[in-house]
C-alpha cells in the first residue's frame, strides 16, 4: 500500500526503469492508476518488432517508427527487434521516386533521425531514399543479379527493412535482444582489396553499417547500450529454403558487430555451416561476449577454437552437431585436443558447457577405448601440424602450449558431453604431446560441478566405462560433493 500512495510523477519514474514487460503486467494488475501509467497495450504493439522484406511488414513497421519519432517515449518500450532475410545482391542501392505522402514535419523527423544515427552524405540520402518506399513492386531500377536468382522486389525489400531496422535501433535505448540475417553480403568482400575499396564505399546496407559504427566506438553511441543478446537468422538466404542442409554464414564477421558493446552477453545461431569466404576478423581475448550457442551446426574445431578465443570471459558454450547435411557430402571430425586447448583460457570463468558432437568423434567410442587407441587416433587426426606455416597453423600455435584437465575448471556448474569426451576431458590435455594417464571420473570432476549429463553411455558395452560410471555413481551417493542432478547413467 506504502508504494500506491506514492504521488504519480514517483509511480511514472519508477515505472520507467522496471526492465520486466511481465513484472509491469503484474504491477499494472495492482490498481486502476498504475494499470493507466504502465500502459500495457501500448508497450505490446512495441515491445517485439518484426521486419520482413515485403510491403506489408515494411508499412506497419514505417507506422511505427513514425509513431516513435513523435512521441520519444515510445522508444524506450521497444526491447526485441527481428529483421529477416540477408543481402542477396553485390549491387549497391538505387535511389528511387519517394512514394511515402508526408508532411513536412515529419520528413524532418526522419531527416533528424537518419543523422542522428550516423548516416551523411549520400548514405543519408540513401537511408532516407529507402524510408519513403511503400511497397517492392516495380523495383526495375535494380537490376536482379544475384547468386540466390531473388528478383529487384526482394532486393529492394531487403534495403527498406534493413534501414527501418537500423533506424529504430537508433531511437531505441532500451533495446535488449536483436535477431537478424546476416546483413551483408559475403560473396563479394572476400575478394575486394581493402585498400582499393576502402568500406564506405562498398557497404550500402544500412544495418550493416550501423553496427559497425556502433561496435567500433561504443563509448560515443547512443543506443545499443543495453543490447544483451544477439541471435543471428541463418533460414532466411534462399528464396526456397533447402532444410536438407546447413547454411553457410560468415558467423564470425557477424560476432565483430557487436563483440565491443558494453552490455552484450550472448550470441547464438542454428544450422551453419562454415561460409568458404570466412575470413576470421577475430582477435583473441577482445570481445565482451560470454555466452556462445551454436545448435545443429556442422563447424571444425579450429573454427569454434576461434569463437572460443576470441571472448574474453567465456562463460557459457553450447554446440551441438545435426540435423541437416553438408553440401558434398563431407564434413570435418571433432578433435577433442583442439577443442580442450583452445577452452583452456576460460578455467576460471566457463560455468556452462554442452557439447553434443558424438557424430563426428568416433574415436572415443566404446571399441577405441577398450583397445587403447584414443590418443592414437587423435594425434593422427590432428589439427596442427608444426612443419606447416599458414594463418590457421598460426594461430592454433598460439594456444598449443595449453594444458589442462576438466577439474581445472573452478566455475564449471552445468556440464554435458558424451561418455568418451568427458573421460579424455577428465584425463586432460599436456602442454605437449606426452600422454596423460588416465584417473576415474569422479577424481577429475570440478568440485563446483553440480549437474551432470552424459550422452551416449549404455552399461555393458565397455566394462572400462562402467568401473567410471560405478565410481561415480558411489561417490555421488556418498554426498560429498556439490552435485545435485546426474543425468545418461
Amino acid at each position: 500500500m506504502a508504494f500506491v500512495s506514492l504521488p504519480p510523477e514517483i509511480h511514472a519514474r519508477i515505472i520507467f526503469y522496471v526492465p520486466s514487460i511481465l513484472d509491469l503486467a503484474a504491477l499494472s494488475q495492482s490498481c486502476r492508476a498504475l494499470h493507466s501509467l504502465c500502459d500495457m497495450k501500448t508497450r505490446e504493439r512495441f515491445y517485439r518488432m518484426r521486419v520482413y522484406p515485403n510491403d506489408t511488414s515494411i508499412n506497419e513497421t514505417f507506422g511505427l517508427l513514425m509513431g516513435i519519432l513523435k512521441q520519444r517515449r515510445l522508444g524506450y518500450y521497444v526491447r526485441e527487434i527481428e529483421q529477416y532475410w540477408r543481402p542477396s545482391s553485390e549491387l549497391p542501392y538505387i535511389e528511387k521516386e519517394e512514394q511515402r505522402d508526408l508532411s513536412t514535419n515529419e520528413k524532418n523527423l526522419i531527416r533528424v533521425a537518419v543523422q542522428r544515427a550516423g548516416f551523411v552524405g549520400p548514405q543519408e540520402s540513401a537511408i532516407i531514399n529507402m524510408l519513403m518506399q511503400n511497397t517492392t513492386q516495380g523495383a526495375h531500377s535494380i537490376k536482379s543479379y544475384s547468386r540466390s536468382g531473388i528478383g529487384p522486389g526482394r532486393i529492394l525489400g531487403t534495403f527498406i527493412a534493413q534501414a527501418l531496422a537500423a533506424i529504430i535501433i537508433s531511437v531505441s535505448p532500451s533495446l535488449e535482444a536483436l535477431a537478424i540475417a546476416q546483413p551483408f553480403e559475403s560473396h563479394y568482400r572476400f575478394y575486394l582489396d581493402a585498400e582499393k575499396w576502402p568500406r564506405d564505399s562498398y557497404v550500402d546496407h544500412p544495418l550493416d553499417r550501423l553496427l559497425r559504427r556502433a561496435n567500433a566506438d561504443p563509448a560515443n553511441t547512443p543506443f545499443l547500450q543495453n543490447l544483451r543478446k544477439v541471435y543471428m537468422i541463418v533460414d532466411e538466404v534462399r528464396p526456397v529454403d533447402d532444410r536438407r542442409f546447413y547454411t553457410y554464414v560468415d558467423f564470425t564477421d557477424c560476432m565483430t558487430l557487436f563483440d565491443h558493446l558494453p552490455s552484450i552477453e550472448s550470441i547464438g545461431s542454428d544450422a551453419l555451416g562454415e561460409d568458404e569466404n570466412d575470413n576470421s576478423r577475430l582477435v583473441s581475448g577482445s570481445s565482451n561476449i560470454s555466452k556462445i550457442y551454436l545448435n545443429h551446426c556442422a563447424l571444425g574445431t579450429p573454427y569454434l577454437a576461434y569463437v572460443i578465443q576470441s571472448s574474453k570471459a567465456l562463460r557459457e558454450f553450447q554446440y551441438t552437431i545435426g540435423g541437416r547435411g553438408v553440401l558434398g557430402g563431407s564434413s570435418s571430425l571433432f578433435n577433442v585436443k583442439t577443442f580442450i586447448k583452445s577452452i583452456c583460457p576460460h578455467k576460471d570463468t566457463l560455468e556452462v558447457l554442452d557439447i553434443d558432437a558424438e557424430s563426428h568423434i568416433f574415436y572415443l567410442g566404446a571399441f577405441h577405448e577398450e583397445e587403447g587407441l584414443v590418443d592414437q587416433v587423435i594425434d593422427e587426426i590432428t589439427d596442427f601440424y608444426r612443419d606447416e606455416e599458414d594463418e590457421k597453423q598460426e594461430f592454433l600455435r598460439s594456444f598449443w602450449g595449453n594444458s589442462g584437465s576438466l577439474k581445472d575448471f573452478r566455475a564449471l556448474k552445468r556440464l554435458s558431453l558424451g561418455i568418451g569426451f568427458l573421460l579424455y576431458f577428465a584425463k586432460g590435455v599436456g602442454e605437449t604431446d606426452e600422454k596423460r594417464e588416465p584417473v576415474m571420473l569422479p577424481d577429475g570432476l570440478p568440485k563446483s560441478l553440480e549437474y551432470l549429463c552424459i550422452r551416449g553411455y549404455e552399461r555393458g558395452e565397455c566394462e572400462k566405462w562402467d568401473a567410471h560410471i560405478d565410481a561415480l555413481v558411489a561417490f555421488y551417493k556418498s554426498g560429498l560433493s556439490k552435485l545435485k542432478e546426474i543425468r545418461g547413467i
